[in-house]
């Protein structure tokens, strides 16, 4: 699996929160691993992209709002991107 150096530092820092982002973090996870399966490698902008869309598809309010704090997680922990 192919990460470059900010999502591995992402992940740590949500594993690091332990049960307080246990669900964040293994939201996380599978749209990582989702993204390294779909085109081998993983990048913040990829992540970001993917959690709006899961949550423009889901109809789940609760896995809705799952989606939305890992986003803003993820956002807040990004650095800007100005090529995006």
């Amino acid at each position: 699996m192919q990460q470059n150096t900010s999502e591995t530092e992402l992940l740590a820092w949500f594993q690091s929160g332990g049960e307080n982002l246990a669900a964040e973090t293994e939201v996380l996870g599978a749209v990582i691993r989702h993204i390294v399966a779909d085109r081998g490698y993983v990048t913040n902008k990829d992540i970001i992209l993917t959690l709006i869309a899961n949550m423009e598809v889901s109809t789940d309010e609760e896995q809705i709002e799952l989606l939305r704090s890992t986003l803003e997680l993820v956002v807040g922990r990004t650095p800007d991107d100005d090529g995006v």
